[in-house]
C-alpha cells in the first residue's frame, strides 16, 4: 500500500469533500460573518425619545399614620392601592377605623382641615388646607406630613391654609 498525501483529497478517503476540517470551520465562519453583517440595516445616529422619568414613585402599599397612647405618631399600613385617588387628609381627619381605635389610636387632624389639596414642586409637596395650620398640633402635622412622605417621598412638605404656613416640614 502507498501512503497518502495529507490535503490530496483525490487520493484520500475523503473524496468529494475538500472542506473537512479547519478549513471548514474558517469558511462558516466567514459566511455566518457575511450573512451577519449583509442584513440590510443601515447604522443610523440615536433616535431621541422622552426624557427618563424621575423622581419617586408612589408607595403602592401605603400607612397612615396615627396618634399612639403615648402620643407619638406611629404608620398603620393599609392595603395596596386603597390611598389612590384619596384625599389622605381628609382620611386622616376622618379617624382611624373602629380596629385602630380598639388598638388605642386616635388623630389630631381637625376634620375641617379637609378637604386639602396636594401640588408636587421643586422641593417636595405643597399641600393647601382648608383650615389653618398655625391652629395644628404637632403630631397632626406629623401626621399629615408623614403619611405623605411615605406615600411619595418627595423631600419636605408645605403646609398652607388660615393665611398661615409651615414650610420644609419632615417626619420626625
Amino acid at each position: 500500500m502507498r501512503p497518502k498525501t495529507v490535503g490530496a483529497a483525490w487520493d484520500n478517503e475523503i473524496r468529494g469533500t475538500p472542506w473537512r476540517g479547519p478549513l471548514r470551520e474558517l469558511g462558516l465562519a466567514v459566511l455566518v460573518l457575511a450573512v451577519l453583517t449583509a442584513c440590510g440595516i443601515r447604522p443610523t445616529d440615536p433616535i431621541p425619545g422622552l426624557a427618563a422619568p424621575s423622581g419617586p414613585v408612589e408607595n403602592t402599599s401605603p400607612s397612615l399614620y396615627w396618634v399612639s397612647p403615648g402620643g407619638r405618631v406611629v404608620p398603620v399600613g393599609r392595603p395596596e392601592g386603597s390611598l389612590s385617588g384619596f384625599d389622605v387628609v381628609a382620611l386622616l381627619a376622618q379617624g382611624p377605623t373602629n380596629a385602630e381605635q380598639g388598638r388605642g389610636l386616635s388623630t389630631e387632624v381637625p376634620f375641617d382641615a379637609a378637604p386639602a389639596t396636594v401640588d408636587r414642586v421643586a422641593n417636595g409637596l405643597d399641600v393647601n388646607l382648608s383650615s389653618d395650620v398655625s391652629q395644628l398640633s404637632g403630631a397632626a402635622v406629623q401626621q399629615i406630613v408623614c403619611t405623605l412622605l411615605a406615600a411619595q417621598p418627595v423631600g419636605t412638605v408645605n403646609l398652607r391654609g388660615g393665611g398661615h404656613s409651615l414650610e420644609f416640614q419632615k417626619c420626625a
